[in-house]
């Protein structure tokens, strides 16, 4: 008993020593103030889900997947952008759509990836003079977290249950127009190609999105709500409703 006692007061300890240090990494929004959001966002970004040697935080490993002999890794997430958030606490769900550039580059002697799925097809049709073959697209990802909250010792939490993912990527083609022309258009169009053929063999919510989501949704179950959400006297954690979306932003 009493090894089970000091075992409990340890975690105790843990966890109260865990708050403190990342406290000085969260910013507290009101319910009306998006440019906050989006620094909040940002905040965490930086300091929590990319990792955190302080928080004992794993570094955020990229997606890469095999292609022939060589890696392709999909990377961008140190450069989103928190461009919407709602929360709806009759439905109980909490919104959020980022936006960010995808980088999807082909790198050699990288053991890390992962097999696909599908096989990679027409993988000589891209090689490209013995080039590495790069290029840079956008991405657009909606995050629906289911929740509910749990009181405990006096604060109250924000529980996210597994999040459902939309991730869209846009990978531009470009044509012989706008001072693109001849032999640079002919590069870029083969760049661009060659990354639509790895977006078609990967699933995008899930290979891509998830694994950064996922840390996000870890991070906010281990934080008081009162660090995240600043409350109005006529507000209560149990009835907010509000949504904020970028102007021009169709989601």
């Amino acid at each position: 008993m009493r090894v089970f006692v000091l075992l409990m007061c340890a975690c105790a300890c843990q966890g109260r020593e865990f708050a403190d240090k990342m406290d000085r990494y969260l910013i507290a929004c009101h319910t009306t103030d998006f440019t906050c959001f989006k620094r909040q966002y940002t905040a965490l970004r930086d300091n929590v889900i990319l990792g955190n040697v302080k928080l004992a935080i794993d570094n955020f490993e990229p997606f890469s997947v095999q292609y022939g002999s060589d890696c392709v890794s999909i990377e961008g997430w140190t450069e989103s952008e928190l461009i919407g958030i709602g929360m709806d606490s009759s439905s109980k769900e909490l919104i959020m759509a980022l936006e960010l550039p995808v980088y999807i580059k082909q790198v050699k002697n990288d053991t890390n990836c992962a097999k696909p799925e599908q096989e990679f097809t027409n993988i000589d049709q891209y090689s490209h003079n013995g080039t590495l073959m790069e290029f840079t697209g956008n991405a657009t990802v909606t995050v629906t977290f289911p929740f509910t909250l749990l009181k405990k010792k006096g604060d109250v939490y924000l529980i996210l249950d597994e999040e459902e993912v939309d991730a869209l990527m846009d990978i531009p083609v470009y044509v012989s127009e706008g001072g693109i022309e001849g032999a640079e258009a002919a590069e870029l169009n083969q760049a661009s190609d060659w990354a639509f053929n790895i977006v078609q063999h990967i699933e995008a919510a899930r290979d891509f999105a998830v694994p950064f989501t996922g840390r996000l949704r870890t991070a906010f179950q281990r934080i008081p709500f009162r660090r995240l959400m600043l409350l109005y006297p006529e507000e209560d954690y149990s009835d907010l409703q509000f949504a904020f979306i970028e102007p021009n932003v169709l989601l």
